[in-house]
């Protein structure tokens, strides 16, 4: 077998075992990501800087609910509101990330009641679990996806000494290896291929899905975008955006 084949074999495997050890977890999420939609919520996304906030933000097939939220020496919500980059140079991001954090929820971004779903592999850092702890505190229902076996065998920077998935009230494990790279090609040394961006990828849309089967049996239809590259693709964007900006779901 070459290494392309082994590669695929092993994805093909390990989004089996996704399916089989995510499957409540996923309806979990759906459920909340339902909810909030029924009651005209955003669910927000925070990714440490993976695959995530690209791969579900205005994106064919995807939810026009789901709303980007960065948060790493710059806080945004589509535009910059602090444009601070220095400001993150604390050892562990916690003091700086503390104080962002409190301004964007004073700020009314992340309101109680809202969906937060917070991406990180590692799940270690400051930054990501301030924004766990006081969004939870806030009221918000807090979604890791994370890496719970690699995470736990990594020292926590925050504090507290918790790790994301021991700060959220719903837990997806994508199930990366330690390190993340997942394959092991003969003649070479270090593995090769992350496995949590496709991981992640594959839980978010599995949660995608089951979030509009929900709204479908409430009766609620959410806005779903379509491919900006059909024939009429642009307007056909401009009405759906202008849909849920008027109509909330």
């Amino acid at each position: 077998m070459t290494a392309v084949e082994a590669y695929f074999t092993d994805v093909s495997a390990r989004l089996t075992e996704l399916a089989t050890t995510q499957s409540q977890a996923i309806q979990e999420v759906a459920d909340v990501g339902a909810r909030a939609i029924a009651a005209k919520r955003p669910i927000h996304i925070f990714d440490s800087g993976h695959l995530i906030s690209h791969e579900f933000i205005d994106r064919t097939g995807g939810l026009a609910a789901y709303t980007a939220l960065t948060f790493s020496g710059m806080l945004s919500r589509g535009n910059p509101w602090v444009n601070s980059q220095r400001r993150a140079t604390d050892q562990t991001g916690e003091a700086s990330a503390r104080f962002l954090t409190q301004w964007v929820i004073e700020q009314g971004t992340l309101q109680p009641g809202d969906p937060l779903i917070i991406s990180s592999v590692s799940g270690t850092s400051g930054a990501v679990l301030e924004l766990a702890r006081q969004a939870r505190h806030h009221g918000l229902t807090v979604v890791a996806l994370t890496a719970v076996d690699f995470s736990s065998a990594l020292p926590p920077l925050h504090s507290s000494g918790k790790r994301l998935h021991q700060a959220a009230d719903i837990v997806l494990d994508n199930r990366a290896p330690y390190g993340d790279a997942a394959l092991s090609v003969d003649g070479v040394e270090a593995t090769v291929a992350a496995w949590s961006g496709i991981a992640g990828a594959a839980l978010m849309w599995a949660v995608t899905v089951g979030i509009v089967e929900r709204c479908a049996s409430l009766g609620v239809h959410p806005t779903i975008y379509s491919s900006y590259n059909l024939p009429g693709g642009g307007k056909t964007y401009q009405s759906s955006r202008h849909r849920y900006e008027t109509e909330g779901q």
